[in-house]
């Protein structure tokens, strides 16, 4: 899926080989992590005999929010070259821990034998589980109801917004427009990322999701205060 034309496509090229490069890596420490838990005397190394077994809602978020995730180093390598200096330590930032983080959600997907990529955008494991909950949200009811009426997952800039944004060839233009896109980026990867830490069965993937939305809350209020003081 490509967000934008040639000239960010060989960017989105190098991204993709990193991304497939930590996958790999993370794909060898969670499986570390697996084969050096404690056991108990006579308990097999299945991994369905660890803890509960994932379930829908930690496979949709290990796909979605790396799809979500891939946007943001779109954009983000784009920033490392015509942003500010202060925009691009932002983005070295984003690209540095994003980047981490597909490698883990896409290590779990391999070790779950699961896609990817989700079939389709309409977030069904965020709508099945928050239907079954007796919990309301008006957060998690908007973003669904997004997905639902097929504007995609909240948050996600459009092809043209991505290039318009490359478009852009003077620094202070490029910051302005970076941290718009990038900051309803954010707030709708936080939405998700809090969801999962409520909904996902296995606690890693919880615990996941909480670093995820705390250090994008972070960026925010950041990129917030230096929008506001522009």
């Amino acid at each position: 899926m490509a967000f934008i034309h040639l000239p960010v496509e060989s960017d989105r090229l190098k991204t993709l080989a990193l991304m497939t490069m930590i996958t790999l890596v993370a794909l060898v420490v969670v499986g570390v992590e697996f084969a050096t838990m404690p056991r108990l005397r006579g308990e097999t190394t299945s991994p369905a005999r660890v803890g509960p077994e994932h379930g829908p809602v930690d496979i949709g978020f290990a796909q979605d929010m790396s799809l979500h995730h891939e946007q943001a180093l779109t954009m983000a390598q784009m920033a490392l070259t015509k942003g500010s200096p202060r925009v691009r330590q932002l983005a070295q930032g984003i690209v540095n821990q994003q980047l981490k983080e597909v490698g883990y959600l896409q290590g779990w997907l391999m070790l779950w034998q699961a896609p990817g990529i989700a079939p389709t955008d309409e977030m069904r494991w965020m709508r099945d589980a928050y239907g079954r909950s007796p919990r309301r949200d008006p957060a998690y009811e908007r973003f669904i109801d997004s997905c639902i009426q097929g504007r995609g997952m909240p948050g996600q800039a459009s092809p043209a917004e991505l290039d318009a944004l490359a478009a852009v060839a003077q620094a202070a233009a490029f910051d302005a427009m970076f941290l718009a896109l990038m900051v309803r980026h954010h707030q709708g990867a936080v939405v998700m990322a809090r969801f999962a830490s409520e909904y996902a069965q296995l606690d890693a993937v919880r615990g996941f999701a909480r670093a995820v939305s705390a250090e994008q809350q972070q960026e925010l209020l950041l990129m917030l205060r230096w929008l506001k003081t522009r």
